[in-house]
C-alpha cells in the first residue's frame, strides 16, 4: 500500500507535465484550415496539363510529319531507321506527358494542398492527353492517319481495348500528380500538423 501510494503522485506529476507540454503545443498541433475551392483548381489545371501535352504532342508530330507520313504509308515494311525515329518521338510525348502530370500536381500542391486533388489533376491531364493522341490519329490528311475499314466487332474490340488504355493512362498521370503533390506538400504545416496528433493517438 505505500509502495502504491508513493508510486501515485508520480504517476499524477508525469501526467500534469505531458497536459501541460501538449497545451504549449496546441497551436503547431491545431490542423490548419485548406484552401478554398482546391477541387476547381485541380480540375482546372488537369485539363489545362492535358491540353497543354496534348498540343506539344501534335506540334512534334507536325514537325516531323514525313516520317509519320512514311511509317503510315509503310507500315511494317519501313526502313528500321525510321521506325527508330518514330520510337524516339514516342518516347519524347510520353515523358513530357509525365513531366506535365508531375507537374500539374506540384502546382495542385501550392495552391490546393490536399494530395488526392493532385491525383485527380494528374489522372486528368494524362487521360485527355491520350484521348487528343487518339482523337488526332483519325483526323483525314493528318501525319500518321489511320484508315478504318474494320467491322463492326473489330471496332467494339478497339473501343474497349482504348477504354483500358485510358484508364490506364490516366492512372499513370495520376500517380505522377501524387508524386508531384507529395513533393509540395511533404512539409506542408497541414500534414505536418496531422502526423503530430497520429503521433499523439498512437501515444
Amino acid at each position: 500500500m505505500q509502495d502504491s501510494e508513493k508510486e501515485y503522485p508520480v504517476r499524477k506529476a508525469k501526467r500534469q507535465v505531458r497536459d501541460e507540454d501538449s497545451d504549449e503545443h496546441d497551436d503547431w498541433q491545431s490542423v490548419p484550415p485548406l484552401p478554398a475551392n482546391g477541387l476547381q483548381y485541380a480540375l482546372g489545371i488537369g485539363i489545362l496539363g492535358g491540353l497543354l501535352t496534348a498540343t506539344i504532342s501534335v506540334i512534334i508530330t507536325l514537325a516531323n510529319s514525313s516520317t509519320f507520313q512514311e511509317a503510315a504509308t509503310l507500315q511494317e515494311k519501313m526502313p528500321f531507321n525510321t521506325a527508330t525515329t518514330i520510337a524516339g518521338l514516342n518516347c519524347l510525348s510520353y515523358f513530357i506527358a509525365l513531366a506535365v502530370c508531375f507537374t500539374a500536381g506540384y502546382i495542385v500542391g501550392k495552391v490546393a494542398v490536399l494530395r488526392l486533388f493532385g491525383f485527380y489533376a494528374g489522372a486528368l491531364a494524362g487521360g485527355i492527353a491520350y484521348l487528343g493522341g487518339i482523337l488526332t490519329q483519325y483526323i483525314p490528311n493528318y501525319p500518321g492517319h489511320i484508315a478504318s475499314t474494320s467491322s463492326a466487332g473489330a471496332v467494339a474490340g478497339g473501343i474497349l481495348f482504348l477504354i483500358v488504355l485510358l484508364i490506364i493512362y490516366a492512372a499513370i498521370g495520376g500517380l505522377m500528380g501524387l508524386w508531384g503533390v507529395w513533393t509540395t506538400t511533404r512539409h506542408h504545416p497541414y500534414y505536418l500538423a496531422k502526423r503530430a496528433q497520429e503521433d499523439l493517438e498512437a501515444e
